[in-house]
């Protein structure tokens, strides 16, 4: 039986190779249209948050000064909002037992923290994630200082049982952002 190399070997492969690249395209296209709108959604979640953890202030301007760096990709604050007169809110990432963590950190005029929400981790369900829970995260409203970057150290915080690294990567984070706060020289 004679071999036909071009039906065997050279067409499937022809075919495989348009698939590839009509899908490369359609890919390309389509997130050409739904990157612009994540984006979008991304900027109105992290407004939704900000104004969550400072009620108060009806509007927010990015500050554009030096951003805390307490621990090269451990932590480090991402970006400050400035509501003139109320607060500011501070995103932190930190390191925490699935890896990085995300938080915002609300901070009244005065310094006092308003509100600490973790907006992305990779901790484990269920029991890291306490840390997470605004009951854990509830302790830290008013506080104006931190003693220690380690919640197990600070006597003004309870870490959770546990899950002793995930509390501190949101006990380091909020540390972090009063450091900002005081770095900024407030919101005046």
């Amino acid at each position: 039986m004679k071999s036909n190399t071009f039906k065997e070997y050279i067409q499937p492969t022809v075919v495989l190779v348009l698939i590839c690249l009509v899908m490369t395209f359609a890919l390309a296209y389509v997130n050409s249209i739904t990157a612009p709108i994540i984006a979008d959604n991304t900027v109105k979640a992290a407004d939704a948050a900000r104004a969550e953890l400072l009620p108060a202030a009806s509007s927010f301007e990015q500050y554009d000064g030096e951003l805390l760096v307490l621990e090269p990709d451990k932590v480090y604050v991402t970006d400050c909002y400035i509501a003139k007169g109320i607060g500011m809110v501070v995103t932190v990432n930190t390191s925490s037992f699935g890896g990085i963590l995300t938080e915002m950190i609300g901070i009244d005029a005065d310094g006092a923290i308003t509100g600490v929400k973790v907006t992305a981790h990779a901790d484990t369900k269920g029991l890291g994630t306490k840390a997470h829970d605004s009951s854990h995260t509830q302790q830290y409203i008013g506080l104006t200082e931190l003693t220690e970057t380690s919640a197990k150290a600070d006597p003004a915080i309870t870490p959770v049982s546990g899950a002793t690294i995930s509390s501190n990567g949101v006990h380091y984070g909020v540390y972090a952002a009063l450091e900002q706060f005081k770095e900024v020289g407030g919101v005046n």
